[in-house]
């Protein structure tokens, strides 16, 4: 039971996307910040929980924004123009450094599953973003209402020749659990949902091999959706290499190649 809190503010928060994290003693959306998050366990599952707590306490925007609500003209304006489609649905056309190549991933909450694809050696860069989905030029707002389609998306940029396609696709079936659809421990929602989103052939072979070896390990079916890349929107600057830059309480996580230190999700 949540105490502390109004009973419409209840009633509001039992349909948030995110289920809200609550201290064991009390709880106060004013005094949040006392109580960092608690990491949760999947059920039967070893995989590490890759969720955040609701955004009204992680990010500048309003958690009205989950339930479609206090954005103004903006969420009206989210339709599937057919010209905003085309584009958004369009392949990535970004070009990696000479020598380099892609990778898409979406593992749920991208702030931890970047900071594990920081560390692996051999991967030159990481940024966080948005696709898969049907507008052009989406903000975290407008993927928030689950209406766009699009899903939180780890873009790596890697070098083939100190690190093999297959490396990060281990560290993306580690981070997470592949066979909850749309959902994440506490974050639910599209945009939380398993992918793998290939760039050529190669990479589109390894990933259903891989997947199958991994259904072989597992007595649940695997949702995990493999797609080819499309159109990559990249996210406001302060979700880029949220933990390596201290979170909500700036302490700032190792992203040192082959540090296998705890990722703590919210800093």
């Amino acid at each position: 039971m949540l105490t502390g809190i109004s009973t419409s503010a209840a009633a509001a928060a039992a349909v948030l996307p995110c289920t809200l994290l609550v201290s064991s003693s009390r709880f106060s959306p004013l005094t949040s910040s006392l109580f960092p998050p608690r990491k949760i366990s999947i059920q039967n599952s070893t995989f590490p929980a890759n969720s955040r707590q609701p955004h009204m306490f992680t990010t500048p925007m309003s958690w009205l924004g989950k339930l479609g609500l206090g954005f103004g003209n903006r969420a009206s304006e989210i339709t599937m123009d057919s010209s905003s489609s085309a584009i958004a649905q369009g392949p990535d056309d970004d070009v990696p450094a000479p020598g380099q190549q892609f990778a898409q991933f979406g593992a749920g909450c991208f702030w931890g599953v970047e900071l594990a694809f920081q560390r692996v050696p051999g991967v030159k860069k990481t940024e966080v973003g948005y696709s898969q989905g049907h507008i052009h030029n989406p903000t975290y707002n407008d993927i928030c209402t689950g209406t766009t389609n699009h899903s939180e998306i780890v873009r790596v940029q890697y070098d083939p020749k100190e690190c093999g396609y297959e490396n990060l696709l281990d560290m993306f079936w580690s981070r997470h659990d592949p066979t909850t659809l749309n959902r994440q421990g506490n974050d639910v929602g599209t945009q939380y949902r398993s992918g793998i989103y290939y760039y050529t052939p190669e990479q589109e072979k390894a990933a259903r091999e891989s997947l199958e070896k991994q259904q072989q390990l597992l007595n649940r079916k695997i949702v995990t959706e493999i797609l080819p890349a499309k159109k990559f929107y990249r996210a406001e600057e302060y979700h880029q290499q949220y933990l390596e830059k201290g979170g909500r309480f700036g302490f700032k996580q190792s992203a040192g190649k082959g540090c296998n230190d705890p990722i703590r999700c919210y800093g």
